[in-house]
């Protein structure tokens, strides 16, 4: 930046002004509003006007270090931008919503009155031979998990119900969300709940191992 001096005449007296100039860096020459190639293309046919933006000049954008493309006027401008929330690799073991909250319950009422009122296909599908753990719901709210567990343990009886409700979901899927009123589209699977089986084994494990550990004391004083 400069400094000019410049004296000019106020009321007979003189005051001293100093006016400052900035140097103004010089602008690249503006691109042509088409190359000559595409120019002789519309000079001898007629383009409609929705379809001249593909004969417009593009600005060419460079390379940087890390991959991402930038543009040459531009220059190289590292953006950091963080997510609106924390990505989860599994969105059904976050911390649910309200809303996440009341669709459960909502599906879970529903889930009684199928049970309740419709007549399911077979057998295997039916309250009598499998128990359901709870209604689990994803973020965005388009998909819904019911954690069930068969109630035999026979393994052929078992093995049954994992069948059956594998060929019978879709018909289950659309009595629940018949009667859950649902107006968007929701896709509901039964998921077999195995935390909640290996966690009642390990209560029932560490149960068994501190009635042992009290009972040592008693056989030793007999």
């Amino acid at each position: 930046m400069q400094f000019i001096r410049q004296v000019v005449p106020k009321h007979k007296t003189f005051i001293t002004r100093y006016i400052s100039t900035a140097t103004k860096e010089a602008r690249p020459p503006k691109m042509p509003r088409y190359t000559p190639q595409n120019q002789q293309i519309l000079d001898e046919t007629m383009i409609p006007g929705p379809y001249l933006r593909f004969f417009k000049t593009k600005r060419e954008k460079k390379r940087h270090d890390n991959g991402k493309l930038i543009s040459p006027d531009t220059g190289a401008l590292d953006l950091y931008t963080s997510p609106a929330r924390p990505i989860n690799f599994n969105e059904f073991d976050s911390a649910p919503t309200i809303a996440q909250e009341r669709l459960s319950e909502r599906l879970n009422r529903a889930i009684s009155t199928m049970y309740t009122m419709e007549t399911l296909p077979t057998k295997w599908v039916t309250l009598d031979h499998l128990t359901i753990r709870g209604v689990k719901v994803s973020r965005n709210l388009r998909k819904c998990r019911v954690l069930y567990e068969p109630t035999s343990t026979v393994k052929r009886e078992r093995g049954n119900v994992h069948r059956a409700l594998q060929d019978y979901t879709p018909l289950l899927n659309t009595l629940i969300r018949t009667h859950a009123l649902l107006k968007r589209p929701l896709s509901i699977k039964f998921i077999p709940d195995t935390q909640t089986k290996e966690l009642d084994d390990i209560f029932h494990r560490l149960e068994a191992e501190e009635k042992d550990s009290l009972l040592l004391p008693e056989e030793k004083l007999e």
